[in-house]
């Protein structure tokens, strides 16, 4: 059964956080979530349509954020 939870969360990840990019993992009543993200802002999406989806589980957010800068200047192509 935890395979249906964590490919019921991972839909739900793509549906309502367009995050395809998680690792979901269930272990007993612990959701793990593995993963980068751009922003704070994304990781607690991630963990909050992860936990719409596992009701009555405990959700372990491992998720990291990783910004995504500007570039510095223009790339010249030769």
């Amino acid at each position: 059964m935890p395979e249906y939870l964590s490919a019921h969360i991972q839909e739900r990840l793509a549906a309502q956080a367009h995050e395809l990019g998680i690792r979901v993992d269930v272990r007993g009543d612990v959701v793990h979530l593995r993963g980068e993200v751009v922003s704070e802002e994304r990781r607690r999406e991630v963990e909050e349509a992860a936990r719409a989806a596992a009701e009555g589980h405990r959700i372990c957010n491992e998720v990291s954020v990783v910004p995504v800068g500007e570039p510095d200047g223009e790339e010249r192509l030769s």
